[in-house]
């Protein structure tokens, strides 16, 4: 299910390029500026990898609000969005609770999805400037 929202989904992998390359400016920052290291990076991925992981949920329920009724989308995108928060939530529990990472990064990392979304269009251009073949591009060519 995943790889076919992946392969379908242009505008999830641009997010998904965006959110990698907030994660790696953050991720060289911390390394440079801050101590303990590792522990931050820790974080700073888990929280990447939230980031990703609520991407993903947020494109496969996309797909099922478009076909239920205005009630019912609203209802299913409001219960949705509950099971994302407390789902980071709990892996923010887990890191704080376990010490094997850095809250505050693993926060700065699941910031990393606006960050994404805000640059999912820039990423749009440079891949298309290059000339960047995607399956929709195919499509328009039959």
């Amino acid at each position: 299910m995943i790889r076919k929202i992946l392969r379908e989904n242009e505008t999830l992998r641009e997010m998904f390029v965006g959110i990698g390359f907030y994660g790696l400016v953050i991720g060289i920052i911390l390394a440079v500026f801050f101590p303990l290291k590792i522990y931050r990076e820790v974080g700073l991925l888990a929280g990447i990898l939230c980031a990703m992981g609520m991407a993903v949920h947020m494109a496969w329920c996309l797909e099922k609000i478009v076909i239920l009724d205005e009630k019912g989308a609203k209802a299913y995108a409001r219960k949705t969005t509950l099971i994302r928060y407390a789902i980071v939530c709990l892996v923010l529990l887990a890191i704080a609770y376990t010490k094997a990472g850095d809250p505050v990064t693993l926060v700065l990392g699941t910031l990393g999805l606006k960050i994404g979304a805000y640059l999912q269009p820039l990423v749009h251009k440079i891949l298309h400037r290059s000339g960047h073949k995607t399956v929709h591009d195919d499509k328009e060519g039959e």
